[in-house]
């Protein structure tokens, strides 16, 4: 009998070979990129899906993580030049008073900061800020106050958590999009909560390490536990939705170099677990099975490097072409390929 991991090895040894797999026939507008961990590659990914979505459907990228990598990967030294930022909005939203932010002052083309974005339908950016640092305790503290507004409370805290869904639609129709893509902190509280309303999908990057698995089950744990900070706070605003997981992502996966397109054993192991935890949460995926949902990406090694350090996409590198940086020169090795066609086989499904 065959095994769900035989079945997902099977099936990415196809992808990494350039081939076509079966893949769930949903698919939604508004997608956040997330995790509770950092350095797992979340902006970088987010950065190549929003090369990947943008070649045939306009895209609105929102960056609510203060770290704003997604931003400097996508504008670079223009990240400075929006005078308004994802924070700026979110103000005017959360505190009664503030100053609202017109979409033509809050969104920036990406193509002209980043030339490796010309030629596709088009890439719109809210860049991120980082102040939003402080934003979890505005925002919990405006939360708060608006649980003690009597009848007014759950109106108030409706259109307190709704902030980034409304400036998303708002946005989105504004330009023409049809599709939203958002990167979140690697924490929950403040923006990536409001992420996580708007969205109504999500992608899990997780890295092959046991830190990682954890960081998983926590992310699936705070979908359906009504305790926790997401659904509870929902509950005050009388927000029942809740984004389905659609995707995850393992990153950094490590390959046996006797066999060709098999993972090595470490790899397999932490394949094994995930695939436990997908299933045991199961009712919380956009399909039936969600091993279907489970996707393997190499560690990009020096191609990674190149495509963070030039604001290059993945896509756009080719074999043999190499770049100096930190003084180090660097070449994209015969992987890239492999890289390629995991990511495209990935944003196919978005």
């Amino acid at each position: 009998m065959t095994s769900q991991l035989d079945t997902l090895l099977e099936r990415f040894k196809t992808v990494a070979e350039g081939g076509a797999v079966p893949r769930p026939a949903g698919q939604f507008m508004t997608y956040a990129v997330t995790n509770f961990r950092g350095g797992i590659g979340k902006s970088t990914l987010a950065f190549n899906l929003a090369w990947e979505i943008s070649r045939k459907k306009k895209t609105l990228l929102l960056d609510t993580c203060p770290q704003c990598n997604f931003s400097q990967s996508l504008l670079g030294d223009d990240i400075s030049q929006g005078e308004f930022t994802v924070y700026d909005a979110l103000l005017a939203r959360v505190m009664a008073g503030t100053r609202a932010v017109s979409p033509d002052d809050l969104v920036i083309s990406v193509p002209p900061s980043c030339p490796s974005f010309k030629g596709g339908a088009g890439a719109y950016v809210v860049p991120g800020s980082k102040e939003l640092f402080l934003f979890p305790s505005l925002l919990y503290t405006q939360l708060s106050a608006a649980a003690n507004m009597g009848t007014r409370s759950v109106d108030v805290s409706n259109n307190i958590l709704k902030s980034v869904e409304d400036m998303c639609n708002s946005l989105s129709q504004h330009l023409a999009c049809s599709k939203v893509l958002i990167d979140t902190s690697p924490f929950f509280g403040g923006a990536t909560h409001l992420a996580w309303v708007a969205a109504e999908a999500l992608v899990i990057p997780v890295r092959v390490d046991q830190h990682s698995m954890e960081a998983l089950k926590l992310t699936l744990s705070m979908l359906k536990d009504p305790s926790m900070d997401f659904l509870r706070l929902n509950a005050q605003g009388a927000i029942t939705k809740v984004p389905k997981v659609h995707a995850i992502v393992m990153t950094h996966c490590g390959w046996n170099r006797q066999s060709a397109f098999t993972p090595d054993r470490s790899t397999q192991a932490y394949l094994k677990q995930v695939i436990d935890i997908a299933n045991d949460h199961s009712d919380l995926f956009s399909c039936a099975d969600p091993v279907d949902a489970i996707h393997l990406l190499d560690d990009f090694h020096s191609a990674g490097r190149i495509s963070g350090s030039k604001r290059i996409p993945l896509a756009k590198l080719t074999v043999g072409e190499s770049h100096t940086i930190e003084g180090q020169r660097m070449e994209v090795n015969q992987s890239l390929t492999r890289y390629q066609n995991e990511l495209r086989s990935l944003a196919s499904t978005l």
